[in-house]
């Protein structure tokens, strides 16, 4: 592997790694594409905070008009992010997808690594199973949890017995902490934000096997103005006791990266969601979901807390291997 800068050349092809300047050529891609591009982990923030050396390099290219993002692990193992980015047909995506995956395929053969496509949500499996060379060219397995989309309508209203609980947990917490002040970050929260994240990982997040977000959330939130990432914190006696995060996409929805607070204030994840729904229909009305994704915490009783606030879309996801491979 040779690396000059930000072009990295494997093999026969040369790749960029990605770079924080690259989200005007994302947002370019992304608005051109033909089938629904809302998978969590396809976002520009999440892929360019994601990227390290140390664990996993995010590598793009244009390939006939396309934009395809790529995953090299520490292993030097390629994988496809998700399907390409841009205007095209179903037979030309699955012809690009297939051209991609077999130069994978090559590349992996030096170190035995699994050559695939890392993530697809239902719907673009679908759209793709519409072209002529998937079912000859293409498997796929669907893979454990959903991207879960809230309705914003129906979380700024709150009415109804299905959100009673959120409905009473957030009055509460309002009732609890008149002083209340939510707001958008501003650059010199950046430490007290650390400091939170912190808090979480050591109470809060004691419940996860893993706190997977450690290694691309400093990086987001240091950039979150350059990324024009929201950041909404909720304050009570001059101290941050919650934030969540997230933005509008290119494609007209919008996605929430980060809900953290500290241990005790019961109702304030509630009021978070809620806010951020607000906040995100304040930058744009005519934004209609938010991608909260995957369900990972532990399940209060038969649901887990994003299933609170009612998701009118759960988005199955799966993997894309060779078929004969």
């Amino acid at each position: 592997m040779n690396n000059h800068s930000r072009e990295i050349i494997l093999g026969d092809w040369k790749f960029n790694q990605i770079d924080i300047r690259d989200k005007e050529t994302y947002t370019k891609f992304i608005k051109d594409t033909q089938y629904p591009t809302d998978l969590w982990s396809s976002n520009f923030d999440y892929l360019w905070g994601v990227s390290n050396p140390k664990s996993v390099l995010v590598l793009w290219k244009v390939i006939n008009e396309m934009l395809v993002t790529f995953k090299l692990s520490k292993n030097q193992t390629l994988q496809l992010a998700f399907p390409p980015f841009g205007r095209g047909s179903s037979d030309k995506i699955a012809e690009g997808l297939l051209q991609c995956m077999h130069y994978c395929q090559q590349w992996n053969e030096r170190n035995g690594g699994k050559t695939r496509v890392r993530a697809a949500t239902k719907q673009q499996l679908d759209f793709l199973k519409t072209s002529h060379l998937f079912d000859q060219n293409f498997r796929y397995m669907k893979l454990r949890g959903v991207d879960k989309h809230i309705g914003i309508n129906k979380v700024l209203d709150l009415s109804g017995r299905e959100f009673k609980e959120v409905r009473e947990n957030r009055n509460r917490f309002l009732r609890d902490y008149p002083d209340v002040v939510i707001r958008r970050a501003k650059t010199e929260d950046y430490e007290a934000l650390l400091n939170l994240k912190q808090a979480w990982n050591q109470t809060l997040g004691n419940k996860y096997s893993r706190i997977w977000d450690d290694r691309f959330f400093q990086q987001i939130i240091k950039n979150h103005q350059k990324l024009e990432h929201i950041i909404l914190v909720v304050e009570t006696g001059k101290q941050i006791i919650g934030m969540v995060t997230g933005g509008v996409l290119p494609h007209g929805q919008a996605w929430s990266a980060f809900l953290k607070r500290r241990e005790g204030y019961n109702g304030l994840s509630e009021l978070l969601n809620v806010e951020f729904a607000r906040e995100i229909h304040k930058v744009n009305p005519n934004v209609e979901l938010i991608n909260l994704g995957i369900e990972s915490g532990v399940k209060v009783g038969s649901r887990g807390f994003k299933d609170k606030f009612r998701p009118v879309l759960n988005s199955e996801r799966y993997q894309l291997y060779l078929k004969h491979q």
